[in-house]
């Protein structure tokens, strides 16, 4: 049995560029995971860049092995699913300049089909994953059209799932959740056009997270569930964090200045199996 590999974590050495020099943007979920790879991806292009987390030590600790790089990480507690919380980030996110890049990254995996899944634990999963988009798009929008009018276009890039794409048994919240905001990506991206913001989202597969990590530990045997996992992509390995950050950080950037409404598929191939 092959034991699991450590869980990885960004590298600055593999992030270099600096398409986002002179640039704002706000990544929530900034404290871990793929959120934190963003992070630090943008930051190493040249972005200032505010870390919003409810783990406000998590976003502490990304903004921490931000130190070096191009750019400024600032870590900012937020909870997406209050307005008041919403509000004041994106307030602070963009008191030096309006916002050029949101990326709602923040989410939650709950387990349960329908009839396992009670109405309040619905109900947080679509206030996280689908609500908690709509409130800091709202709540950025005026921003992101100022700084488009300067420079002449703004992002927004959502992080969604294959899950949205495809579906799976025992994740019915989760999958309804992110199904939806692969629709409301291509709502604001129509909305937003003719204001210079571009919308899109991507939609990853089987990535080594935190939250894959609470599913292996909720097994019989970690290893094994691991394995099972790993070889579960014809490419036969599991995405990185730094896989999906680096498609985010060409959705965010000039040079995709004609993808707007688009949902980008990151799984390995899975999805075309």
């Amino acid at each position: 049995m092959t034991a699991a590999p450590p869980l990885p974590q960004p590298r600055a050495e593999d992030l270099v560029a600096d398409r986002f020099t002179g640039r704002s943007a706000l990544v929530t979920g900034g404290g871990s995971g793929i959120g934190r790879a963003v992070v630090l991806r943008l930051a190493a292009e040249g972005a200032r860049v505010v870390a919003a987390d409810v783990d406000e030590a998590g976003a502490e600790e990304t903004a921490h092995l931000a130190a070096g790089l191009a750019g400024e990480v600032v870590a900012a507690a937020l909870d997406v699913r209050r307005e008041s919380s919403v509000a004041a980030c994106v307030e602070r996110a963009g008191a030096d300049a309006p916002l050029d890049v949101l990326v709602n990254n923040a989410g939650i995996e709950l387990l349960g089909r329908v009839d396992e899944t009670p109405p309040d634990v619905w109900d947080e999963v679509m206030a996280v994953n689908l609500r908690g988009p709509y409130l800091v798009t709202r709540a950025a929008q005026a921003q992101l059209v100022a700084a488009a009018a300067v420079r002449g276009q703004a992002a927004i890039v959502n992080n969604a799932s294959l899950m949205g794409q495809v579906s799976a048994r025992g994740l019915a919240a989760y999958c309804a959740s992110k199904a939806g905001l692969v629709s409301l990506t291509r709502s604001l991206a129509l909305d937003l056009a003719p204001e210079g913001v571009r919308v899109n989202c991507v939609c990853p597969g089987i990535v080594h997270t935190s939250m894959l990590e609470r599913r292996f530990e909720l097994t019989d045997d970690r290893d094994e569930a691991y394995e099972q996992t790993r070889r579960r992509p014809p490419v036969q390995y599991l995405g990185r964090p730094e896989d999906v950050a680096a498609a985010i950080a060409y959705l965010a950037a000039d040079e995709s200045r004609f993808v707007t409404g688009s949902a980008l598929t990151i799984d390995g191939g899975v999805g075309a199996e």
